[in-house]
């Protein structure tokens, strides 16, 4: 089972130290999760993320957009990160508020370097397995950082001003 912690305004000792460059948080909904390292673990935070970007207002596209990128990182962490190790968690944190989406997303194993992802869009890398994650990632989300060990990645979505 997860282990939840939430709060409407104020940030959670289980939330990991904020990535290089992260501004400060706005008001808004926080989360942190440590799920377990099997398949479909995600549901356990994806429901009440989901629910709090519709209660904050973003767009059913943004709504979609988050989703896809959070799951794809989730997933990754589980499958790639930590190899579903029943001893290892992967850490959840959010942050929602009206105009900001922040997930955080860390596993417990050796990191990657997502420079040294293959682009899945070149012609002999199409049939390829893997790479297409953290291509959506990058695609659907406003920012996306990792951490120099590449075992936790900031994922970022804007509300643009026009939106508001």
């Amino acid at each position: 089972m997860a282990n939840h912690s939430q709060s409407a305004d104020t940030p959670t000792p289980e939330s990991p130290a904020p990535l290089p460059g992260a501004a400060a948080d706005p008001p808004g909904w926080r989360c942190a999760v440590e799920l377990p390292s099997e398949r479909g673990a995600s549901r356990l935070v994806m429901e009440d993320l989901l629910e709090q970007l519709g209660l904050h207002g973003w767009s059913p596209s943004d709504i979609f957009a988050i989703h896809l990128a959070v799951e794809e990182a989730i997933v990754n962490a589980i499958l790639h990160g930590n190899k579903l190790d029943a001893k290892k968690v992967v850490r959840v944190s959010c942050l929602v508020s009206r105009d900001l989406a922040r997930i955080e997303v860390a596993d417990e194993g050796p990191g990657f370097d997502p420079a040294a992802v293959p682009d899945c869009r070149l012609d002999e890398r199409l049939d390829a397995p893997n790479g297409r994650g953290v291509m959506l990632m990058r695609t659907f989300m406003t920012r996306i950082e990792h951490n120099d060990r590449g075992n936790r990645v900031l994922l970022e979505k804007r509300r643009s001003p026009e939106e508001g």
